[in-house]
């Protein structure tokens, strides 16, 4: 159970963005992968040099600091995008640590875990599903849910991606209600296909 509860805390940390300006897509080389976020998502989390923390807004630089997350892009595309409090789609990266090997037995213990964490933490939380997908060619878990945030419909996908020395979790949250969440998921899925491990 102790394994549920630590890839649980990381996928439970991967659900809210900040706010930046947008610029065109180029691949992310982070510490042992890289991905090519979705075209005019901005970088705003992870190891960034001082060009990406000079372009952030002051609201977001002056409170970062080395973040749980490897990295995490937010769009800035949405009508209200200048608003700090105003919920962003996002798309974010984090390297576990070690090797998860995905099984039934694992995926049972995190749909409850889950389940128990994520409606603690959001409104209205819904698990819609928790079972192994394809990406890749790979085998992952893929989490699908839904919960209120700020006042906003948010849903989002997470991939639970085991690599042979690390895994990953790669979580996508966007605006339910948004005219565009179909190119928003669509967008994060092509990022997600992107990744390249270092292994």
């Amino acid at each position: 159970m102790k394994r549920g509860f630590v890839v649980a805390g990381v996928l439970c940390s991967l659900l809210f963005g900040g706010m930046a300006f947008a610029e065109e897509s180029a691949p992310v080389d982070c510490d042992s992968f890289v991905i090519t976020p979705p075209a005019g998502w901005l970088r705003v989390a992870g190891m960034l040099s001082e060009k990406e923390l000079n372009r952030l807004p002051n609201n977001i630089r002056e409170h970062y600091t080395r973040p749980t997350s490897d990295v995490i892009f937010i769009d800035l595309s949405s009508p209200d995008a200048a608003d700090a409090k105003s919920f962003k789609d996002n798309l974010n990266v984090i390297a576990i640590g070690e090797a998860i090997p995905l099984s039934d037995e694992l995926i049972a213990e995190l749909t409850t875990v889950l389940k128990a964490q994520y409606s603690a933490m959001f409104e209205n939380f819904v698990l819609e599903s928790a079972e192994k997908s394809k990406l890749n060619d790979v085998d992952v878990l893929l989490i699908k849910g839904s919960y209120g945030v700020l006042n906003y419909a948010v849903k989002m996908e997470q991939v639970l991606y085991p690599a042979s020395s690390n895994a990953y979790v790669m979580t996508c949250s966007y605006d339910a209600q948004s005219e565009n969440s179909a190119s928003v998921i669509a967008a994060c899925r092509k990022a997600m296909e992107s990744i390249q491990i270092k292994d």
